[in-house]
């Protein structure tokens, strides 16, 4: 597809990735003109992810390559650990490696889903231990930020109330699929040993977000943007194997 670009942005984003992402999202829902630059391309989930393939269809699933170290598992179509032509470098006596994806959505190709909150103890180490430093903010400043993000793309879990691993308001995660038996023996297992087991918080849809309510509720007062997300909440579907 081919956008015919403007002449003249309120806003130009560089990277389309969580961060980007994001701020174009926000911008542009407040009625903001926003421009995004993305170095990679886009792609189709479709074609372009063998990792969803079945492993009858992926014979080499789970092997790497020097230009794929995940093989199968890694859903970065262009970019990784080396990208040709960009190099950069690391302190001597270090052999730091940073993820760079060149595509559509950046790093969020391959973050795994995992949809954790920060805890009070992380945004205050240094008044609890001594070490790194306080951040200028609390867990309850950004709170509600959590509520509405995990209710936009949709995550799964439970409110297990423990210690630095903040709950989620009611009604805003999603259940949390069945555990399966080797999730089960794990369970029982811990059980024993007084160690506690949940499901992980994993932004996957493990049930079909309401769009005729849900955008009034992560955006009240604002018709555009309940107009956009309803848009792609239709077009969204749970996961069957979540």
């Amino acid at each position: 597809m081919t956008l015919k670009a403007q002449d003249d942005y309120d806003a130009i984003i560089v990277g389309s990735g969580a961060a980007g992402g994001m701020c174009a999202y926000v911008l542009a829902c407040s009625g903001v003109k926003v421009l995004m630059l993305e170095a990679g391309r886009d792609y189709d989930p479709v074609s372009e992810t063998p990792m969803f393939q079945l492993p009858f269809d992926a014979p080499l699933r789970a092997a790497g390559t020097p230009e794929k170290p995940f093989g199968f598992y890694d859903a970065t179509v262009d970019g990784g650990w080396r990208v040709p032509g960009e190099p950069y470098s690391s302190a001597e006596g270090t052999d730091f490696l940073w993820w760079r994806a060149r595509m559509l959505g950046g790093r969020t190709n391959h973050w795994g889903r995992i949809s954790l909150r920060m805890g009070e103890y992380d945004f205050k180490p240094y008044s609890r231990d001594g070490l790194g430093f306080d951040w200028p903010m609390s867990y309850d400043d950004v709170a509600p930020y959590y509520d509405k993000t995990e209710r936009l793309i949709g995550v799964y879990g439970s409110n297990e109330g423990l210690e630095n691993t903040p709950n989620s308001s009611p009604g805003v995660l999603q259940p949390a699929p069945a555990p399966r038996a080797h999730e089960l023996y794990t369970q029982q297992a811990c059980a024993d040993l007084g160690i506690p087991v949940i499901p992980a918080h994993l932004a996957i849809l493990s049930e079909v977000q309401n769009h005729e309510t849900l955008p009034g509720v992560i955006h009240p007062g604002n018709a555009l943007a309940q107009r956009v997300l309803a848009e792609s909440m239709r077009s969204r579907a749970a996961c069957f194997w979540a």
